[in-house]
């Protein structure tokens, strides 16, 4: 990581100066994410529109092992709840719309396993 351009500052002069790359601790990771024991990632996301029930399967028991924090997918929390992850709970929903114009539904979710009681 490297410094960013001019964070911070500006508040009165009560908060600290920050001079960072705002994306530094952002990580994309290209693979198969059925693959392996579980996911290392605090937010988590899934174009699932096209995943076969096998996927969504297969998916399901890696993410019930992972320490995420925020799911999200195009998928009901019903459909996952089925698939076998039932850590997860909705807590936001986007009306999005493709470069071909095609509207669609996206899910946020967090892990109940890390949600303030």
């Amino acid at each position: 990581g490297g410094g960013g351009g001019g964070g911070g500052g500006g508040g009165g002069g009560d908060e600290p100066a920050v001079d960072m790359d705002p994306f530094e601790s952002v990580y994309f990771h290209f693979g198969d994410a059925t693959l392996g024991s579980h996911l290392d990632f605090s937010h988590v996301y899934v174009f699932d529109r096209v995943f076969s029930p096998t996927t969504m399967a297969s998916l399901a028991r890696v993410l019930q092992r992972s320490p995420f924090r925020v799911l999200v997918s195009y998928r009901t929390a019903s459909e996952w709840w089925e698939h076998g992850l039932s850590v997860v709970q909705p807590v936001a929903k986007l009306r999005l719309s493709s470069t071909g114009k095609e509207g669609m539904t996206c899910w946020i979710y967090i892990n109940m396993r890390y949600a303030p009681r």
